[in-house]
């Protein structure tokens, strides 16, 4: 082989595999826009909508749990139960599975200091 041959060489495996990184890029690429076009778009008012709500499930929660030591449905009167447990359901499903866990504290936390402070 001569040295024009292997140069040839050389340069036709530098553009396949030049050409095969460009063509993983734009796979790439394409695959993160279809990706990003089924994925929910971020609604920061239903975001805050639901924080909101959720803040009102925990304030409510925690002002039938102040009034007794041990939470024990049984025990309780049956509306303050009935209701307990009814907030406690949306608390579960609305706030708990859709919101961040750090959100969920901040929340909690919210009401607490809400209660002891009087508003």
């Amino acid at each position: 082989m001569t040295i024009l041959q292997i140069q040839g060489l050389t340069f036709l495996r530098v553009k396949s595999i030049f050409a095969m990184v460009i063509v993983a890029v734009m796979v790439a690429l394409g695959g993160s826009i279809l990706f990003q076009s089924f994925a929910p778009i971020d609604n920061e008012a239903q975001q805050i909508a639901l924080e909101e709500k959720c803040q009102k499930i925990a304030t409510e929660g925690f002002k039938i749990q102040i009034k007794y030591s041990e939470i024990n449905f049984d025990t309780m009167p049956k509306e303050d139960a009935d209701t307990l447990k009814h907030l406690d359901d949306l608390w579960i499903n609305d706030c708990v599975t859709k919101l961040p866990g750090e959100k969920i504290f901040e929340i909690a936390e919210k009401a607490e200091q809400d209660y002891f402070s009087g508003e």
